[in-house]
């Protein structure tokens, strides 16, 4: 099915794959924030220690970070659906495992698979929405979708609490599952065609292990951080990511078109603004966890609470941006949303042990609001810049570079705890005062970074300047 077809169907059924799409990314979003609050019952019950129990998250993070890029090719050469109707049934059969666990080793393997199915789903939808919804409406399309993410975000941790006390932790994961098999019973029965690239070639499985290999001692070099196998690691993923760019230059059928990014300037600045503003922003809620339970002395239900000003307001906004988006220059309505952010991170830089918690709800709140007229804009950037035969990988790209700035965020915390706290226990009087400084380091790196961001959405230029791109604009 082209394009073109797919922009001519009727309001309802272009409607229905909203929903499709917007539901699976609720419960990909639902199932990671909801088994957080369940992690501690079900790591005594496994006997997995700390260091085990954070893979868990880790695990399901790198097997969708290591995937999206090649599924995307595969799914442009070989049908969206059908990658998108596979990613469903695997993350399903694995949700569903995870019920059944019995081990650590059995957890951590199910969560792998999970996250597998996850990266086929997460390439996928936002290219099958682009397919389908004309170019007046796919803001408003992908804000529905994003804000249904950080609906899941949002009531996970509320809902999964419910579930674990009254039915147990396992009680998520088939809860979990029982919603993602509608999403994929709904695939079969009501998303209709199929979506793929005119133009055939052969897939490059060499391109795509060595990207794999990249990523993996790029995020895995960074989970080990400070020890000294973590440096030789990002070392590696270094000298990895040049082989691939070479790679990638000599042949005629990459996995990763790199002309991309040369020829166009609005994909590239969208992509890099999107990746530095989730390196700057996705530690946040983690660091003011630990500020406030160890710092304020709230207990975690009252922290869990605090932290929902910002999905909250990412939920609320994220249609309110893309329907925007639709209308208004992209560069106006991300760099707005990322000039909030810079806000909302500057605030963070005062902190002090003294503060009042309504500066912490305020820059949660402006972190929501920067986020809402940022993601939705940047992703209809990025997938309304590109021609149809890239969408599958240009969808992709989209979850790995929030991926990728995740981790990293993540990681330049790690590596700042294990400078200054090292190996001081959280019960010793002086916990607090390295946790406060350690805080506001990572504060003013990020409010950097995020000035960074600021500028590289500035610079994506406007939309009348977009050309979309043919063979011949990217030939070799």
């Amino acid at each position: 099915m082209n394009q073109a077809s797919s922009i001519r169907k009727p309001t309802n059924q272009r409607n229905i794959v909203l929903i499709i799409i917007s539901l699976s990314s609720f419960i990909s979003a639902f199932s990671g924030s909801s088994i957080i609050v369940a992690a501690p019952i079900m790591g005594a019950e496994l006997q997995m220690d700390a260091a085990t129990l954070s893979w868990f998250v880790t695990i399901f993070i790198l097997a969708t970070a290591l995937l999206q890029i090649p599924f995307g090719k595969i799914a442009d050469l070989y049908g969206r659906k059908k990658i998108y109707f596979i990613g469903m049934l695997i993350f399903t059969s694995a949700t569903l495992a995870l019920g059944f666990a019995n081990s650590a080793n059995s957890l951590l393997s199910f969560r792998f698979v999970q996250g597998i199915g996850a990266a086929l789903v997460f390439a996928t939808g936002t290219a099958i929405l682009t397919s389908v919804f004309p170019a007046n409406e796919k803001g408003k399309a992908f804000g529905y979708n994003i804000g249904a993410v950080y609906f899941g975000l949002t009531i996970g941790p509320s809902l999964g609490g419910v579930l674990t006390q009254h039915l147990g932790w396992r009680s998520i994961f088939y809860v979990t599952a029982s919603l993602a098999l509608i999403v994929a019973l709904l695939i079969v029965w009501k998303l209709k065609g199929e979506w793929t690239s005119e133009i055939k070639e052969p897939f490059d499985y060499i391109g795509s292990l060595i990207y794999v290999s990249t990523l993996f001692l790029l995020l895995y070099g960074f989970k080990v951080l400070p020890k000294y196998p973590g440096y030789i690691m990002i070392g590696g993923s270094i000298i990895c990511a040049g082989t691939f760019v070479l790679w990638e230059r000599r042949i005629d059928n990459p996995i990763l078109e790199l002309r991309l990014f040369k020829k166009n300037k609005f994909f590239t600045f969208a992509n890099l603004s999107a990746f530095a503003f989730y390196t700057s922003t996705s530690a946040v809620s983690f660091l003011l966890s630990l500020y406030l339970q160890s710092v304020k002395g709230f207990t975690p239900q009252q922290t869990g609470l605090i932290l929902l000003a910002r999905p909250i307001v990412q939920a609320i906004l994220s249609p309110i941006g893309g329907r925007l988006s639709d209308f208004i220059e992209h560069k106006t309505i991300t760099t707005i949303g990322v000039g909030i952010g810079f806000v909302s991170l500057l605030l963070l830089t005062f902190l002090n042990e003294n503060s009042h918690i309504s500066l912490i709800i305020a820059s949660l709140a402006l972190g929501g609001l920067g986020f809402g007229l940022f993601s939705s804009p940047n992703a209809n950037s990025i997938m309304s810049s590109v021609s149809k035969r890239f969408f599958g990988v240009a969808s992709a790209l989209i979850g790995t570079m929030r991926t990728i700035g995740q981790t990293l965020s993540l990681g330049i915390v790690t590596l700042i705890f294990a400078v200054l706290i090292g190996d001081t226990s959280s019960e010793s009087p002086e916990y607090a005062a390295k946790l406060l400084e350690s805080s506001k380091i990572a504060f003013i790196i990020f409010t950097s970074l995020c000035t960074i961001a600021v500028v590289f959405s500035f610079l994506r230029g406007k939309m009348n300047q977009l050309k979309e791109l043919d063979k011949s604009e990217v030939s070799h």
